[in-house]
């Protein structure tokens, strides 16, 4: 590689991944070491760990809410709890918002600094151990997850909220809920009925799964084929446990990031160097707001504008995990960069999060740790990476080779804004409408409940479920195509709304 290549050019030198599937006390903080100590070493030169500057952690599950919470305990600083185990001492320690797009976003923005001379050496980490914190127990063993730590922390929080009150108080309450409304309305372009659907994506995601058995670093053991995807236990009518993110893993991953000018100051070789081509980021309003819930134009133009960015078609990528946390959200991304969504192109690195495993909001980290590795071994091709968070809502792309790249990241613009977006209005008080979306689940020993997005007349829009007790309307809506039938709303009671079919 020629000496032509500025000293504050971005770059990434390091990828580890660590996966556990025996049950053990081991904390997502060991984890989270571990890949980071399998980065560093990965940088293939003495002394990475004593020159971080900035240490950023991918915020966990377990910090997000009471239905990951642990009974174990936490750090009260996942930077410095990482930093310690590895020998660290950074000046600055992040832990970043939630949203499966963070490790690509937080590429971005490290790497603009990097290119600014505002950081040097950046080591980026997380990790779940949901499923030693979900088994301990039953295995008779008692984890002490408690740290303390006094050094300072930079601790972004949850970020910007990615729904509407009223979605959330008519039974959007998962976002299970928002991806079958976003499937549905996709199904219904296709002009598909619920099983020719259903066959198409279990026909994808075997794709999936096949690359997940082929790779050391999967969760979970096991082929799936399309027909054992479509056999496996019902979530809702639309999706089975096989064609959804699994969360129950122990993972991490890491990635060592640093200026050209650092690398040659630590002598790493300039065969592991491997350089940012294209990146870019943004975000969709709101479900409700949005004026077609079966496309996200954002996901598309981040994609698009990474590509354009690094002079690439989407046929010149040699290597691409497109984030799978749901069947809607490859097809996405997929369909407008006029991708195959049959399987017969590979769609993932890992094998996807329904089969790989699905680290919260770190699992692109280890589709970016796929990415080097494979840039380092075919250092004439191109990997791509994409991400999302919240429910198809925080869009990031990232396109990676180990041919040097000319973007000056100090300068170059990767936000895209959705003001253009046309964005519907959302209706405090119905009372009719149609169906636009919907969703039917069945819990445990309760009769199936329905959720819908609904249109009004006049374009606005609102979410509405089934009243307690009213069976009788989801069984219906089972029974037929419900999309475009009319609706019936209660006056609210308090912010809830409940629908009837119209008669």
């Amino acid at each position: 590689m020629s000496n032509d290549v500025a000293d504050n050019t971005p770059i990434l030198v390091g990828a580890g991944q660590v996966v556990q599937r025996q049950v053990s006390t081991t904390s997502a903080m060991q984890l989270a070491a571990l890949a980071s100590e399998a980065a560093i070493g990965d940088c293939g030169a003495p002394g990475i760990a004593a020159q971080i500057d900035t240490l950023c952690v991918t915020r966990l599950f377990s910090d997000m809410g009471k239905l990951w919470a642990s009974q174990w305990g936490r750090s009260n600083n996942p930077p410095q709890s990482v930093a310690r185990r590895i020998g660290a001492d950074p000046r600055h320690r992040i832990y970043t918002q939630s949203g499966g797009n963070q490790p690509q976003s937080r590429i971005i923005e490290f790497a603009a600094d990097i290119a600014r001379g505002e950081r040097q050496l950046v080591l980026l980490c997380g990790a779940e151990a949901l499923r030693n914190q979900r088994s301990a127990a039953r295995e008779g063993l008692v984890p002490e997850w408690d740290e303390t730590h006094d050094e300072p922390l930079e601790d972004r929080g949850f970020g910007e909220p990615v729904a509407t009150r009223q979605e959330i108080r008519n039974g959007l309450s998962n976002v299970i809920y928002y991806y079958a409304l976003i499937e549905q309305a996709q199904r219904r372009q296709r002009g598909q009925t619920v099983e020719q659907h259903r066959a198409a994506m279990a026909r994808l995601l075997e794709s999936f799964s096949k690359r997940a058995v082929a790779n050391p670093y999967s969760q979970f053991d096991g082929y799936r084929s399309a027909e054992d995807i479509l056999q496996a236990p019902e979530l809702s009518h639309l999706y089975t446990s096989n064609m959804i993110a699994r969360d129950g893993v122990n993972q991490g991953a890491a990635l060592v990031l640093c200026s050209v000018g650092k690398a040659r100051e630590l002598g790493i070789a300039e065969s592991q160097w491997v350089f940012i081509h294209g990146m870019a980021e943004g975000g969709e309003p709101e479900l409700s707001r949005r004026d077609d819930p079966a496309r996200s134009p954002m996901a598309a133009l981040v994609a698009e504008r990474a590509l354009e960015m690094a002079q690439l078609g989407i046929d010149a990528i040699g290597s691409l995990d497109i984030y799978s946390c749901f069947p809607c959200a490859i097809t996405a991304v997929a369909e407008p960069l006029g991708l195959p969504v049959d399987g017969s192109r590979a769609l993932t690195t890992t094998g996807g999060l329904p089969f790989f495993g699905g680290p919260g909001n770190n699992y692109s980290m280890h589709a970016l740790a796929e990415a080097v590795h494979w840039a380092k071994r075919n250092p004439e091709e191109y990997a791509m990476v994409t991400a999302n968070g919240g429910m198809l809502s925080k869009h990031a792309s990232g396109i990676y080779s180990r041919r040097p790249g000319r973007v000056d990241w100090g300068s170059q613009a990767t936000w895209l804004s959705n003001e253009a977006f046309v964005k519907r209005p959302v209706v405090a008080d119905p009372r009719r409408g149609h169906i636009v979306s919907y969703t039917v689940h069945f819990s445990a020993g309760e009769s199936p409940h329905a959720v819908i997005l609904g249109e009004t007349d006049t374009g606005g829009r609102f979410v509405a479920r089934t009243a307690a007790g009213d069976s009788a309307t989801a069984t219906v809506m089972l029974a037929q195509e419900p999309v475009g039938l009319a609706v019936t709303v209660a006056p609210p009671d308090g912010e809830k709304l409940y629908f009837q079919l119209a008669r």
